[in-house]
């Protein structure tokens, strides 16, 4: 009876190791349970960067292609025959109000919609449109047209405002879930027979995983009620749970997540016929010994049980490292030697733990790599922009590559304000000059009537030799009015520059006369793009721009020439004085015309403004000292008196 007891209370004590290590196996499970949740969430999360590119290089290719006099038919076969070639399944291609006309699906006819009730998941991209943002990266799903998983990701349109969509079909991530998820854990863990079964179930205690025996059985390796009633206890709990029953162990471990709490819970399923073998063996020899023999086989019990143990201490002792990531190749080397079941167990767990750490290494180097592909493409592409900005406006520049509220460029009709000037005998100044020195000049003045018409918001249409031709009202307008008289206080600071410019050079020994003629316009014109397939220029074309430029071929130097047109609209702002009507060639009629003499001030009893030729007078009689003013005044004037 001693050594029956004895034999027992070793079968007990193995039994309570066997829920210890079971336990262990649990948590150890729980862990990679947890990680291959995330994983398949790391790869979408990395897939959608992928997407996001390719939604991004297709704007811009949708951006050159139909600059380029593509139609929709070609451009829609090149990208069909690329989705052929690679993983990418669709792509979606809409104008301004959401219409879809460039897609791979020859039997679609699709409109996106901002209505959630009418399109569930298409709805979410018309932000795109809206302005609201730059990108939307959807999760995978079904699509609301039939079963099929799909990943969509969209992008706002480089020209205009649109839709540029790319999707995936997510049986990718799919077959990453089947290779790196819980099934693929769940079947190497059984290889070894040590268990029987495992199960995972999620927090509202719903089965998400089970052997493959008993996925194929369609539930035959069913779950007990008896190990079913503790699931939900140990969720709430968070703390572990064995069940015992006839052959078999069932420890139930709870799934924490990183920041506390339980997601989930795992259950494995042990089988006790190796311990009851044991035991009965244990019983018969003790009937058959003596009572000498009592020590004996306890001691045996004691070292068989040890035995038995020592390589799940081993294993569990290497998931631990492995949470740690910690774990070495040659931890298990001598539990691998053995050649049952516990070193097979042994093997495939060795295999997991290192296909888990090397699996790790390579994401973070596949995320370090990305992102410095990203990062010098991003470089690449901010000096190619820096360099296009010096050979475009400001406002077109904006336009292109700013995605500011004009997002396109098209030819269109528009009312502008056309400015033309020239200097006066730059022919016979070039003659008489070194070419430094005349290259100089010209590139100091251009120079700073560029600033001018800058800093009063033009567009710079061209330059011809020492002609320069500036509009106002497209991209950006202030109003027909508001650009007119900005036009016209933009030549009135070019004339007044130029005089500068003048004694500035007599002071570095260049004693020669320059002057400009100016001439403005205001009309309808066609603004847009013109040129060939190879070569565009943005520029204006049409009557009115013809009328400006013999206003500036009439004008006097120095003189700013303006239509009737223009003299209406600023009229309040600028003092003006009618001239005699011109007869051009192409135009049938007289033309009225107006010389710009100046800014009107806003009351005589407050501002003094008188200009002529080399003379210019301002007084602020609000601000200025009018004793001040008067002494200065007698001043010059005795100077000028004495230098007769």
């Amino acid at each position: 009876m001693s050594s029956i007891l004895l034999s027992w209370s070793n079968y007990r004590a193995m039994l309570a190791e066997a829920e210890v290590e079971g336990e262990s196996v649990a948590r150890l499970l729980a862990r990679s349970a947890s990680l291959a949740r995330e994983l398949p969430l790391e790869v979408e999360q990395m897939l959608s960067q992928h997407m996001i590119v390719s939604a991004e290089l297709l704007a811009q290719f949708i951006d050159a292609a139909e600059k380029a006099g593509m139609t929709s038919a070609e451009i829609k076969n090149r990208l069909s025959a690329i989705t052929k070639k690679t993983v990418l399944d669709e792509f979606w291609v809409t104008d301004e109000k959401g219409y879809a006309y460039i897609h791979g699906d020859n039997n679609a006819d699709f409109q996106f919609s901002a209505s959630a009730e009418e399109q569930p998941q298409a709805h979410e991209f018309w932000k795109l449109l809206s302005g609201k943002t730059d990108k939307v990266v959807q999760d995978a799903r079904k699509r609301e047209i039939d079963s099929e998983r799909f990943k969509y990701v969209g992008v706002r349109g480089v020209d205009k405002p649109r839709i540029v969509q790319v999707g995936y079909n997510a049986r990718i991530l799919e077959d990453v879930d089947e290779q790196i998820g819980l099934p693929r854990a769940i079947d190497n863990l059984l290889g070894s027979g040590e268990i029987d079964a495992i199960f995972i179930f999620n927090k509202d205690s719903n089965l998400i995983a089970s052997p493959k025996a008993a996925r194929l059985n369609n539930g035959g390796d069913r779950l007990t009620d008896e190990e079913l009633a503790p699931v939900r206890t140990v969720i709430a709990s968070g703390k572990p749970k064995s069940v015992n029953g006839v052959g078999k162990l069932s420890v139930i471990s709870p799934i924490n997540a990183d920041n506390g709490g339980a997601i989930g819970a795992a259950l494995i399923r042990m089988p006790t016929a190796r311990l009851n073998s044991v035991l009965a063996s244990q019983i018969e020899t003790a009937l058959g010994i003596a009572l000498a023999a009592t020590l004996l086989g306890g001691g045996m019990a004691i070292w068989i049980a040890r035995k038995q143990t020592a390589p799940v201490v081993a294993i569990t002792k290497a998931a631990r490292n492995v949470e740690r990531r910690a774990f070495t190749a040659g931890e298990l080397s001598d539990v691998e030697e053995r050649t049952d079941e516990v070193g097979q167990l042994a093997r495939v767990f060795k295999k997991m733990a290192l296909d888990f750490l090397d699996r790790e290494r390579t994401l973070d180097a596949l995320v370090t790599q990305r992102t410095q592909a990203l990062q010098e493409r991003n470089t690449e592409l901010e000096r190619l922009s820096a360099r296009l900005s010096k050979y475009l406006s400001p406002q077109l520049y904006g336009t292109l590559f700013k995605n500011k509220t004009i997002a396109s460029i098209s030819a269109k009709r528009k009312k502008l304000t056309i400015f033309f000037s020239d200097v006066v005998g730059f022919s016979e100044m070039a003659e008489r000059l070194e070419s430094e020195d005349i290259t100089r000049m010209l590139n100091d003045f251009l120079n700073e009537m560029a600033n001018l018409a800058l800093a009063y918001g033009a567009t710079i249409d061209k330059y011809i030799g020492d002609a320069v031709m500036i509009f106002f009202g497209d991209p950006e307008t202030r109003g027909v009015k508001e650009d007119a008289v900005a036009c016209i206080l933009m030549a009135l600071d070019m004339q007044a520059m130029t005089r500068q410019l003048e004694r500035r050079w007599r002071e570095q020994g260049l004693d020669q006369r320059f002057q400009i003629r100016i001439g403005v316009n205001t009309g309808y014109c066609t603004v847009g793009d013109f040129g060939s397939q190879e070569r565009m220029d943005y520029t204006i074309v049409g009557h009115q721009v013809n009328v400006a430029a013999r206003l500036e071929q009439s004008a006097a130097p120095g003189a700013i020439l303006i239509s009737h047109e223009t003299m209406t609209l600023v009229s309040d702002a600028i003092e003006v004085e009618e001239q005699s009507p011109l007869h051009v060639k192409g135009v049938s009629g007289p033309i009225r015309t107006y010389k710009a003499t100046g800014k009107k001030a806003p009351s005589m009893t407050e501002v003094i403004h008188e200009e002529r030729e080399g003379l210019s007078v301002d007084v602020d009689l609000l601000k200025a000292d009018k004793d001040e003013a008067i002494r200065l005044l007698k001043a010059t004037i005795e100077r000028i008196r004495s230098s007769e």
